[in-house]
């Protein structure tokens, strides 16, 4: 309990400052107690990452790709993928296995909640680039689609920081579609989707 205590309190220094440091010498007990039982609410997995859990399983993928946008013939390869929820149920991680360009690709990436920020979190990185790719984004409450907006690199135009827009449908809890679009081409400039479908 005190090795806990001494994390956290450590946690909420940081994230203070030595300002904040000096504020909490001056407080009473109850008062350190309140920051103590705040810092863990903000830090604890909320009803936003229950929306996250028709994620979690073992699937088959599809991947299209359209290199020379949408209306052209797209690329298609298959994978799957494993999902399950690290780190005390704050993110789903994600485990990928699957193709791209004719050459094998494994990935990985995670999507959670930001309490303190309210936003969902989505990254990715895999052994075909040195790139980590990072995005925010929220989730429609009628909907339940995710709608994330971030980076990419395109390396053969030489264009760094292009605006990506991600789209995560949950069609449902066995099949799940993931979107990208090319903001910089246009709003429904798609030009990848991967359909997971659940393996039973």
């Amino acid at each position: 309990m005190i090795r806990v205590r001494l994390l956290a309190l450590t946690m909420i220094l940081l994230a203070v400052g030595l300002a904040g440091a000096q504020d909490w010498t001056e407080m009473s007990p109850e008062e350190q107690q309140a920051m103590l039982e705040a810092w863990t609410k903000l830090g604890s997995p909320a009803e936003a990452h229950q929306h996250l859990d028709d994620m979690v399983g073992s699937w088959k993928t599809t991947t299209s790709v359209w290199m020379s946008g949408p209306g052209s013939e797209a690329m298609v390869t298959e994978g799957t993928s494993e999902k399950s929820w690290v780190l005390g149920g704050r993110w789903v991680e994600e485990r990928y296995q699957g193709a791209m360009m004719g050459r094998p690709l494994e990935g990985r990436g995670m999507t959670g909640f930001d309490n303190y920020k309210n936003m969902y979190i989505n990254t990715w990185q895999d052994d075909g680039s040195t790139t980590l790719t990072y995005a925010t984004g929220v989730r429609h409450p009628d909907t339940g689609v995710l709608t994330f907006y971030g980076q990419a690199d395109e390396p053969m135009l030489e264009v760094q920081d292009r605006t990506i827009k991600y789209t995560y449908v949950i069609e449902s809890r066995d099949r799940h579609v993931f979107n990208m679009y090319d903001l910089h081409a246009g709003d429904d400039y798609k030009i990848f989707e991967i359909v997971y479908e659940r393996l039973k």
